[in-house]
C-alpha cells in the first residue's frame, strides 16, 4: 500500500513572495487569501496588513481597507505607508457623496501596476508636476498611485482626465510643445503618483516620436534644468585641489600640509554637455517669451 506524502506548508518567504506577485498581477482577492495565511501565523506582520489593506482597497471593500491599514498602523506605529493610506482613506469617506460600503456591494474593477519602467524619468521624453486647476483633493485622493489617466487636448490646453472627468491641466508653457507634437503624430501617456498638496502629481512620458518630430524635445524645460546640473558639476571638478586638502599637527606643533597623490581627475562628461547645448539652443528664445 503506498501512502501520499502530505504536501509541505510554503515558507514564509515563499509566501511573501505569491502575494508580491498577485499584486503586481492584479490578483487582489488571491492577495488577500495569501496575505491572510501570512497574518495567522504572525497576526502582527505590518507589511502583509498593507498589502491587503492595498488588496481591498482596490476591490473598493473601503471598510476593510481602513481595518487593516489601521491594524498595520497599529502593529508598526512609525508605518509610513499604512498611515498615509489612512489620510486617503478619511478624504474618500469625508466626500459629501459618499455612501456607505456594503460587504454585498460590487467590486469595481482592479487596477493593475503598470510596467516597471513609467516612472524612470528621462531628459526630454518626461515631465513630473502637479496639475494646475484640480479638482479638489477628495476627489483626487481615489487616484490610486499607479494609475494611467488620459490626456484630451481642448482650445490649446492639455487636461489630464479619468474617462470623461477633468482632473486638471499640465501647466501651459510645459503643454505647449506636448500639445503640438500631440498633433505631429506623437504619443504620450499619463499616471499618477499621489497626492501633493491640493493636487495630484503625475509623470507625462512620451511613448513614441514620429520621424517628422525626431528633432523637436517634448520637455526642453527638463534639459534646461539637467544642463544647470552639469555646469555646477563642471564648477565642482575645477575647484582648485587644494580646498580639499587637511592638515595635522606634528610633533613640534607646526601645521604640515597633506600632499595630494597623483591621480586622474574625472572629467565631465563634454559629449553630454554639448548634447543638452544643443537641444536647449533652439528653445531658448522662445521659453523666454
Amino acid at each position: 500500500m503506498v501512502t501520499s506524502k502530505k504536501e509541505k506548508p510554503a515558507t514564509r518567504k515563499q509566501l511573501i513572495e505569491e502575494a508580491r506577485r498577485a499584486s503586481i498581477e492584479g490578483r487582489w482577492e488571491d492577495s488577500i487569501t495569501i496575505n491572510d495565511t501570512i497574518l495567522e501565523r504572525t497576526s502582527k506582520d505590518a507589511e502583509a496588513l498593507n498589502r491587503k489593506g492595498r488588496a481591498l482597497l482596490e476591490l473598493r471593500r473601503l471598510g476593510a481597507a481602513r481595518d487593516a491599514y489601521s491594524d498595520a498602523l497599529k502593529a508598526d506605529p512609525a508605518n509610513m505607508i499604512a498611515r498615509r493610506n489612512l489620510q486617503r482613506l478619511e478624504m474618500i469617506y469625508h466626500r459629501q457623496d459618499a455612501t456607505p460600503e456594503t460587504e454585498d456591494a460590487p467590486l469595481g474593477e482592479a487596477t493593475p501596476l503598470p510596467r516597471g519602467n513609467v516612472f524612470v524619468e528621462e531628459v526630454g521624453r518626461t515631465w513630473v508636476d502637479e496639475l494646475t486647476n484640480p479638482l479638489p483633493v477628495v476627489r483626487l485622493s481615489e487616484i490610486s498611485p499607479g494609475t494611467r489617466l488620459d490626456l484630451t487636448i481642448a482650445d490649446g490646453r492639455l487636461f489630464v482626465t479619468d474617462g470623461d472627468e477633468r482632473l486638471g491641466e499640465i501647466e501651459a508653457r510645459v503643454a505647449r510643445r506636448p500639445v503640438e507634437l500631440i498633433k505631429g503624430g506623437n504619443r504620450f501617456e499619463v499616471y499618477a503618483l499621489g497626492i501633493s498638496g491640493q493636487s495630484l502629481r503625475v509623470i507625462i512620458r512620451e511613448v513614441y516620436r514620429h520621424p517628422s518630430q525626431e528633432s523637436n524635445v517634448a520637455f526642453p524645460r527638463q534639459i534646461r534644468a539637467t544642463q544647470e546640473l552639469m555646469r555646477e558639476r563642471e564648477l565642482l571638478f575645477q575647484r582648485e585641489e587644494g580646498d580639499f586638502t587637511f592638515s595635522e599637527d606634528d610633533d613640534d606643533g607646526d601645521t604640515e600640509s597633506v600632499e595630494p597623490e597623483d591621480e586622474e581627475v574625472e572629467q565631465p562628461d563634454q559629449d553630454a554637455a554639448a548634447y543638452v547645448e544643443e537641444r536647449s539652443a533652439d528653445d531658448e528664445e522662445e521659453e523666454q517669451v
